[in-house]
């Protein structure tokens, strides 16, 4: 009966405080000074366009898991630290860029893919 009691306690109380541990900015605790400093200003868009793709991977996967029973616990211990990481690597970038003054660092936004219209082959 006491061990009922635990498992409901534990079941209403994890999910709001994991959805304000998710939100708490832990970037500081992944960020190393300087890490980038060795890069000259040609290497860091290719760099930050990485790390971007990385952070929309890691968001995405973390999207699909909270559509799943358990989601929160999955991406807490799957996925929390790396997010973290890379968004941490990210600010890195971004200021190793004005510490060297490289300008804008930010990659071009993809052009759209155009449509094809239904029913027709393309031409190759």
């Amino acid at each position: 009966m006491m061990f009922r009691r635990v498992i409901i306690l534990v079941a209403i109380l994890v999910p709001p405080l994991m959805g304000c541990a998710q939100n708490l900015d832990l970037g500081i605790l992944y960020a190393a000074p300087g890490k980038y400093d060795y890069l000259r200003c040609e290497d860091l868009p290719a760099r930050l366009a990485k790390s971007l793709k990385r952070e929309k991977e890691l968001s995405d996967l973390m999207t699909r898991a909270n559509q799943e029973a358990g989601g929160a616990v999955v991406n807490v211990v799957a996925y929390s630290a790396d997010l973290a990481q890379v968004r941490a690597d990210i600010k890195i970038l971004r200021k190793a860029a004005i510490d060297k003054n490289c300008g804008n660092i930010e990659p071009a936004p993809a052009a759209p893919v155009p449509a094809t219209p239904a029913g027709r082959a393309s031409k190759h």
